[in-house]
C-alpha cells in the first residue's frame, strides 16, 4: 500500500474539471483503494505538484518514431517519401527493438499511460513491440498494420498471410496481461483489398476485438478510394459494407466527412481519434470538431506520431485548441478528451481517464509553473498553453512507477 498526499484534477465533463486540493490518495494491489482528506499512517507528500489520470493517446505509429518532424507538402507525398522507407526498417528486429523502446520512454516521459498503436507491416515488428510493453508495464492495445493492396514492394503482404499473421499476434496477446491488448489495423482503403477488409471486419466482430483505420484524413486520399471502390457512394460507406465499423472502431482524422457518413459513423457507434498537430502539419484539413460533437459520436485525441510532431498529448490538447478557427475549447473539454473521453472511445472508463476508488492507478505527477489564480481551469490553461514548462515528475501506470 502507497499514499500520496497531492493535489488533484479530475475530468468530470467536457465542460467541468474537478479540481481537489491537498487529499491523500492510497494505492494497492495497482488500484485507487481510497481518496480521502484524512490519513493515518505514513505519506508522501506532492503537494508541490498536480495529479492527474494517465494521459490516453488514441492514434499513434510506433514504427514511425524517428522520422517526426520530417517536412512535406501533403499526406500521400509524407508516406511515399519518408513513412513507407521508415517502416521498412522494422523488417530488422534489432531496428524494430530500439524504435519501441525509445518510444515507450519517450512516451511515458511525457505523461502517456495508454497507447492505440500501429506498428510496421511485419509480424515480427508486432510481436516485439508487445514484448517491450510487457516489460516495461504500459497499457497498450497494438497492432500490425495491414496493407495488400497499392503498395510498395518492400511492404505490401499477401491478403490471406496478412490476416492470418494478425489473427495470430491477437490469439498470442489479446488480453495476455491486464494491460495489453490486440487492434486489427487495416491501414486505409488505399492499401487495402476488399477481401482482406471483409475477413478482417467479419473476424474482429466475432471476436468483439478493436479495429483501427484512417477516414478522410486528406481530399486526394478520399478521391482514390472512390476510384478504387466506384460502387460506393462515400469513403465512410467503403468501410461500413466492408463490416470494419462499430463499438470497437477507432477511426484516425474523419476530417471530410458529410452528413450522410456522419450519419453512419453515429449508427455504427464508430469511435473518432482527432490528430490535430498532424492535421495541420499536413496540411490535411480542419477537423470538424463541433459539427461531430453535435452529431453526438464519441471523440478523443490522438498524437499520429510521425504525422504528429511529439508524442506530448498536452501538446496535442494545445493543438486540438488551435486548430479550430471559429469553435472556442476551453481547457476543460481537450483535457477531457485526452482523460475520460480518451478511455470513452475505448470502452475503459470504467478502468482509466479519472481518478477514483477502484479504477486503475494509471497517474501522472507533474509541476507546473505558479498561476494568479488557483482554479482547475486556470491551472489547466497553464498546463496545457505552456506545456514546455510542465514538469512530468513520475508517471504510473496499475501502480507502478514507469517513469
Amino acid at each position: 500500500m502507497q499514499t500520496f498526499k497531492s493535489n488533484l484534477l479530475n475530468p468530470i465533463s467536457p465542460t467541468e474539471t474537478q479540481l481537489l486540493k491537498k487529499v491523500f490518495i492510497t494505492l494497492k494491489d495497482g488500484k485507487i483503494s481510497s481518496i480521502s482528506n484524512l490519513h493515518h499512517g505514513d505519506y508522501e507528500d506532492r503537494t508541490d505538484l498536480i495529479c492527474i489520470p494517465g494521459l490516453i493517446d488514441t492514434h499513434v505509429h510506433l514504427s514511425q518514431f524517428y522520422i517526426r518532424g520530417s517536412h512535406s507538402p501533403s499526406l500521400l507525398h509524407w508516406l511515399k517519401t519518408y513513412t513507407f522507407q521508415e517502416e521498412l526498417k522494422s523488417k530488422d528486429v534489432i531496428y524494430a527493438e530500439k524504435v519501441a523502446r525509445d518510444f515507450f520512454a519517450d512516451s511515458v516521459s511525457r505523461g502517456t499511460t495508454t497507447s492505440v498503436i500501429y506498428t510496421a507491416p511485419y509480424k515480427q515488428a508486432c510481436d516485439i513491440a508487445f514484448e517491450v510493453a510487457q516489460e516495461l508495464g504500459v497499457r497498450a492495445i497494438i497492432g500490425m498494420t495491414m496493407m495488400d493492396a497499392n503498395s510498395p514492394d518492400y511492404l505490401q503482404q499477401d491478403s490471406t498471410r496478412a490476416f492470418e499473421d494478425s489473427a495470430n499476434l491477437f490469439d498470442k496477446w489479446n488480453r495476455k496481461t491486464g494491460l495489453l491488448e490486440y487492434v486489427f489495423t487495416p491501414r486505409f482503403a488505399l492499401t487495402c483489398s476488399a477481401l482482406l477488409m471483409k475477413i478482417t471486419g467479419d473476424f474482429a466482430r466475432n471476436e468483439n476485438a478493436y479495429i483501427q483505420t484512417h477516414l478522410s484524413e486528406n481530399k486526394v486520399e478520399i478521391k482514390r478510394a472512390l476510384e478504387l471502390f466506384p460502387q460506393y457512394g462515400s469513403y465512410t460507406e467503403i468501410y461500413d459494407r466492408m463490416g470494419l465499423l462499430g463499438p470497437k472502431t477507432i477511426l484516425g482524422h474523419v476530417i471530410h466527412v458529410d452528413d450522410e457518413e456522419i450519419s453512419i459513423l453515429k449508427e455504427t457507434e464508430s469511435k473518432i481519434a482527432h490528430c490535430p498537430d498532424s492535421n495541420f502539419f499536413l496540411k490535411s484539413g480542419m477537423f470538424p470538431l463541433q459539427k461531430l460533437k453535435e452529431a453526438g459520436l464519441d471523440i478523443a485525441l490522438g498524437s499520429d506520431v510521425a504525422g504528429g510532431t511529439s508524442l506530448s498529448m498536452l501538446n496535442v490538447m494545445k493543438m486540438a485548441a488551435f486548430r479550430q478557427n471559429e469553435y472556442v475549447i476551453p481547457p476543460q473539454e481537450a483535457f477531457y478528451y485526452a482523460t475520460l473521453g480518451g478511455a470513452k472511445v475505448l470502452g475503459k472508463e470504467n478502468i482509466v481517464g479519472f481518478i477514483e476508488a477502484g479504477k486503475a492507478a494509471d497517474l501522472v505527477f507533474l509541476k507546473i509553473p505558479p498561476t494568479r489564480r488557483d482554479e482547475a481551469e486556470n491551472i489547466l490553461s497553464r498546463m496545457i498553453y505552456t506545456h514546455e514548462d510542465v514538469e512530468i515528475v513520475e508517471t504510473l501506470v496499475a501502480g507502478r512507477k514507469v517513469f
